[in-house]
């Protein structure tokens, strides 16, 4: 099996040689996610119940960031290859689910908003500067405001709690339709190539796990 070090060296040749639409068609799109270690069965299968537990058809669900590339895209994070406190990040593409959530967030009520913790205020900040306009939300810090909240909690720990996600934190963001989570990544890969090409020594993978 491809250690995670070697499979970072190979995402970022990738990132650094590859136009960024094919970069994110062969790393994300028509990929099996780095935290599966190349079986698609198991992946099929986590798709489908995690799918099957917050009503959300299989094939809309995607693993993005360094738990589906193999490296993080995010400069912030120096383009770090997935390791043992790896989140996973799910993106889950449901018009329903986005319009429910959106319509929920303008709604909420000035009360509700006060009492709000400092993270979750700066959530929904982000939400109306940046998140809603690529078509998407972010439920890490504001998923307990969602009318599906309960459900989708359950099945997330549940999820943590079958391998290959087993004890890793799973984040989910919903995109309203593929045009959205297409945009949204391929502004992802441009900013890590952008990186990249200005910082040619690759950065050093943190010590990581097999899958």
């Amino acid at each position: 099996m491809v250690s995670h070090k070697k499979m970072a060296s190979a995402v970022l040749d990738d990132l650094r040689d590859l136009p960024p639409e094919t970069f994110a068609s062969k790393r994300i799109f028509e990929a099996i996610p780095h935290v599966f270690g190349g079986d698609l069965d198991l992946y099929v299968e986590w798709k489908a119940v995690l799918g099957g537990q917050i009503d959300v058809d299989p094939r809309a669900v995607t693993i993005a960031g360094s738990a589906g590339v193999g490296i993080s895209l995010n400069p912030m994070k120096n383009l770090a290859a997935f390791h043992d406190q790896s989140d996973i990040d799910v993106a889950v593409v449901s018009a329903y689910h986005f319009d429910v959530a959106w319509r929920h967030l303008r709604l909420l009520p000035a009360a509700t908003r006060m009492g709000l913790k400092p993270p979750q205020r700066a959530s929904l900040k982000d939400h109306v500067n940046r998140l809603v306009y690529w078509g998407a939300i972010a439920t890490d810090r504001i998923l307990e405001l969602f009318p599906f909240a309960k459900e989708w909690v359950i099945a997330l720990s549940n999820m943590a709690g079958i391998d290959p996600t087993m004890g890793r934190d799973i984040n989910v963001r919903i995109y309203k339709d593929f045009d959205a989570l297409r945009a949204y990544q391929l502004q992802g890969v441009r900013t890590g190539r952008a990186y990249l090409l200005a910082n040619p020594v690759p950065p050093t993978a943190k010590a990581t796990r097999t899958p």
